[in-house]
């Protein structure tokens, strides 16, 4: 582990001034990184490093918006930068630039590595298992941007990269004594971090939620867990979040070239659609292989289930979505009864004796929850209109007073506790790995709101 700060980097890269972006694409991840691959390679880079681009929950989108400009370097003034959107661009690519000290002719012989950052960037609202097969595509290197908000509650830490961390753990090794091993590399980006001390502090907090986080997730080998980050990456660098990483990716990033970066993605989208699931041993064990092909269909089968259970109590006779007190314990109800037919479908002896009917198990609850989550911020919308209306109802029962402005105060602050007491029903709580927001965001806003409709009526 080490800490780094962005400034002593570029003081050392010299003047590789001519890095600029290639190419953007806003196709479904984890395969929009071969395309960005391909343009790297026809704009000269002979070796290419790969990185998933991930945030802790905390993070807003215009934070993660304005980070990903940042760290990258992306300033608008390039040729190809405004094809890097957050939000809509899933991949893109960065020619880093080329350092040429000596006018000697005969430098011009040897072989330059010509670099070439590609950056995996999953959309908001990406499904875990994608979020996997991404990082996975990218050779298990992450720059992770951890919020401080986060990192003291110890909560979001983990929710997309708990899931990547468990794909990255039971990735199948590779057979060919020839393949180099490839390192992974987690960054870990402390947001508002300035001092050594805020890095240290940031270790401290990740690391000790990530070793919680550990103990929890699907490990192949029961008998020799990963129990820290240094167990699932070979290198854990923590620097601050004023300044580019892209030449920190191109210095410590494990390379390769661009065939084979390409292959790596093509590899991670087979096995993301043959299988969603990557356990060593799949292809030398009939039992797995058995377990792939039963249960696979029976988890499809299950999200829809669970998926339709919770839209039919959650919709009117019309379909349109309709507020539901208690819609987590809703939520955990059908997940817990999807999960439920799924056992017993899939039968005891396959799940108790194989790793992967048990993979497949852990990723269907995943899946359940991550995709019940879109629903989940629907609620809080419909709630959110809810408890409005029913601070103006209330106002228009107050009767012209002195004390109206305190009168109407009152009422926004009933209207805030109702909107934050449902919230919390709103929450599905047996979820794991997939934690959902709390809705402190929400009830900070409707409060503003508040504030200002009354601001407004007092005038």
């Amino acid at each position: 582990m080490k800490f780094i700060y962005i400034s002593t980097i570029l003081s050392t890269i010299g003047c590789a001034t001519s890095s600029h972006i290639v190419s953007g694409s806003n196709s479904r991840l984890p395969m929009s990184l071969s395309s960005v691959i391909n343009d790297l390679e026809a704009e000269g880079a002979n070796q290419v490093t790969t990185f998933a681009f991930l945030t802790s929950r905390g993070v807003t989108k215009a934070k993660r918006s304005a980070l990903l400009a940042s760290l990258f370097g992306i300033t608008g003034e390039g040729d190809h930068d405004e094809e890097v959107v957050d939000g809509v661009t899933t991949a893109f690519g960065k020619k880093m630039g080329e350092e040429h000290d000596s006018d000697d002719e005969d430098d011009h012989d040897l072989a330059i590595p010509s670099i070439g950052v590609a950056v995996a960037n999953p959309l908001p609202g990406a499904a875990v298992n994608e979020v996997a097969a991404t990082v996975q595509a990218c050779g298990g290197n992450i720059v992770f941007v951890a919020s401080v908000e986060d990192l003291a509650r110890g909560e979001g830490l983990f929710d997309k990269l708990a899931p990547a961390m468990e794909r990255l753990l039971g990735e199948e090794k590779s057979d060919d004594e020839s393949a180099v091993a490839k390192k992974r590399t987690l960054v870990v980006v402390v947001e508002g971090a300035t001092t050594q001390s805020d890095l240290l502090d940031a270790k401290a907090k990740l690391e000790n939620a990530a070793a919680a986080v550990l103990r929890n997730i699907v490990q192949p080998d029961p008998n020799h867990r990963a129990t820290t980050l240094q167990l699932v990456f070979d290198s854990v660098e923590y620097v601050a979040s004023s300044g580019n990483v892209d030449e920190l990716l191109e210095d410590i990033g494990s390379t390769c070239d661009p065939v084979s970066a390409a292959a790596n993605v093509a590899k991670s989208v087979y096995a993301d659609a043959n299988t969603q699931t990557t356990v060593a041993g799949l292809h030398g064990s009939p039992l797995d292989l058995a377990a792939a092909r039963k249960l696979l269909p029976l988890s499809r089968k299950a999200v829809e289930s669970c998926l339709s259970i919770v839209q039919a109590n959650a919709s009117d006779d019309d379909g349109e979505i309709i507020l539901v007190k208690e819609f987590g314990a809703l939520c955990d109800a059908a997940v817990k009864s999807a999960v439920e037919k799924f056992d017993v479908d899939a039968g005891a002896n396959l799940l108790e004796k194989s790793s992967v009917a048990r993979r497949i198990r852990s990723e269907l609850v995943e899946e359940m929850y991550s995709d019940l989550e879109n629903m989940y911020e629907e609620q809080l919308k419909l709630l959110n209109t809810a408890a409005f209306e029913s601070f103006r109802a209330s106002l228009s029962k107050l009767r012209l007073s002195p004390n109206l402005a305190s009168d109407m105060e009152k009422v926004a602050g009933d209207a805030v506790k109702l909107f934050a007491d449902i919230a919390k029903t709103l929450r599905a709580k047996k979820a794991k790995t997939v934690v959902w927001p709390k809705a402190d965001a929400q009830t900070s806003q409707l409060k503003r709101e508040l504030k200002e409709y009354i601001t407004l009526r007092l005038q």
